[in-house]
């Protein structure tokens, strides 16, 4: 089965895959990617390891991102401290035991986050995780469902989400800017005012957000993935 993945995704096997546009901690960009369907990616097998190397490589020179020879890439492992030798992968869809090591790595005090390393051709070596790389996210076919959250009495109070917008845009109701914001890795939810014309993008989901960045307002609906 072959994934179809919203715009601006790439495609390999039953997978969709995305270049974050900006270099990130690793813990941020662990916060980025995790969606419902959606974490940064793990290579799971020599093919998606080249795959997501070279495709990835690929995207951060078309965008400008980088040089030829500068890519680095985080991976959404770390260190499990609890078992020396061992890594600790949240977002692990399979039970694989593939990794990419390279030589004389998996040894450094302090350096706990795993990253696919340009000096060694995408191979895989242990790296601070306050230092600032390219991380891709990746997701399963994703779900056509976005949830109209209703108050603490059952009742749907027209609100919205404020102070969390990353992107407005116009639409066709909820399905489209359901896609929108599944295009986009850093959406977390969205509003949709003017009876479903106008799409706003947040960045983050009701739990993350302040209780006090909604406001009922007329005409707006707060949707979350």
């Amino acid at each position: 089965m072959r994934a179809l993945c919203p715009p601006g995704w790439v495609t390999w096997q039953d997978s969709c895959y995305i270049l974050l546009p900006e270099k990130m901690n690793w813990t941020n960009a662990f916060s980025v990617c995790d969606r419902p369907g959606s974490a940064m990616a793990i290579p799971e097998s020599q093919k998606e390891q080249d795959f997501i190397w070279l495709e990835m490589k690929t995207q951060a020179i078309q965008n400008g991102l980088i040089e030829e020879d500068e890519n680095c890439l985080w991976i959404g492992c770390k260190k499990d401290l609890m078992n020396p030798g061992q890594l600790s992968c949240p977002g692990k869809k399979v039970d694989s035991n593939y990794t990419n090591w390279r030589k004389n790595t998996y040894r450094h005090e302090g350096q706990d986050c795993i990253i696919m390393q340009s000096n060694h051709k995408g191979k895989w070596g242990d790296g601070t995780c306050k230092h600032t790389v390219f991380a891709a996210c990746e997701m399963r076919v994703p779900p056509p469902m976005y949830c109209l959250t209703a108050d603490v009495d059952g009742r749907f109070t027209p609100q919205c989400l404020l102070n969390h917008d990353i992107k407005n845009l116009t639409t066709k109701g909820v399905i489209g800017c359901g896609q929108a914001c599944w295009a986009e890795p850093r959406c977390h939810s969205f509003n949709l005012w003017q009876q479903g014309k106008k799409c706003q993008l947040n960045d983050a989901s009701r739990l993350e957000a302040d209780v006090t960045d909604f406001k009922n307002m007329k005409g707006c609906s707060f949707f979350e993935l």
